[in-house]
């Protein structure tokens, strides 16, 4: 309880709020602690948002995306949204007590409407929101996702939107032979079908130099999450080498064998 205690008035301090008032925004139903926690970490072109989509809706479980919450809070003009709008339109980062807020929001909601589990997918993205979940949150296991770099490098290159039906797309073909004791990585691109083709964009921001970056800032930003989720036993590594077809077996029996309570209790 002490522990508690000085976590919470930890990341008060560091979120601008008092104890008590931090305290309040962590308070939830009993109920909701009980729902069980994944989360998906990984840096930008590693395909969180791919296979979390995918496994959340094999283990019949709510998928939850960071971004997704922040647009949809920003469209329904609450007026939480009308804040986060004033912050995301001046182009600074969402503080986060922001990204908190919304974070309780969705599970509380969920929790109402008696959601079994949940995937985070982009979230947390700093030691603040990594204390915080686990004070308010059962996380049950965090994947630390990870791609070699010239892999995320060319594969953020290739990204492809069809400008009608906005499905994602990529071009990138990928047979990196075994090296310096690195396993060999294979993975085919995801072609549009013809009434997609000519009409994919890319991304503005897809270029060498902002991807490089975007990866040097998730480094940096990721070191301080991942040791708070490994203190708390709950991180582990997995190496992406193939495609979806080879990845997406080998995530759902690391999530089965790493906590899914509510599956195995179905099976017994």
């Amino acid at each position: 309880m002490l522990q508690r205690a000085r976590l919470i008035a930890r990341v008060a301090q560091e979120a601008g709020l008092s104890p008590a008032q931090l305290s309040e925004k962590l308070e939830q139903p009993s109920m909701l602690r009980r729902v069980p926690a994944w989360v998906f970490l990984g840096p930008p072109g590693v395909g969180k948002g791919t296979y979390a989509s995918r496994v959340a809706d094999a283990l019949g479980i709510a998928h939850i995306s960071a971004g997704d919450l922040v647009r949809e809070e920003i469209k329904q003009q609450t007026d939480l949204g009308q804040q986060v709008a004033a912050v995301v339109n001046q182009g600074d980062l969402l503080p986060d007590q922001y990204v908190l807020q919304l974070l309780q929001k969705r599970l509380a909601d969920g929790a109402r409407v008696g959601e079994e589990g949940v995937l985070l997918d982009g979230f947390p993205r700093t030691r603040n929101q990594a204390e915080a979940l686990l004070t308010f949150a059962d996380v049950q296991l965090a994947l630390n996702l990870s791609l070699r770099e010239e892999v995320l490098i060319a594969k953020c290159l290739a990204r492809r939107k069809c400008q009608d039906c906005g499905k994602n797309y990529n071009l990138a073909d990928i047979d990196l032979p075994a090296s310096d004791g690195r396993p060999a990585i294979k993975m085919p691109p995801l072609m549009p079908p013809a009434a997609c083709a000519a009409k994919l964009e890319t991304r503005s921001d897809d270029n060498f130099g902002t991807v490089k970056r975007r990866i040097e800032v998730y480094k940096a930003e990721a070191s301080p999450v991942e040791d708070i989720l490994r203190k708390a036993g709950v991180l582990s590594d997995f190496e992406i080498t193939g495609g979806i077809p080879e990845t997406f077996p080998r995530l759902l029996e690391t999530l089965q064998t790493g906590g899914l309570t509510h599956d195995r209790e179905q099976a017994a």
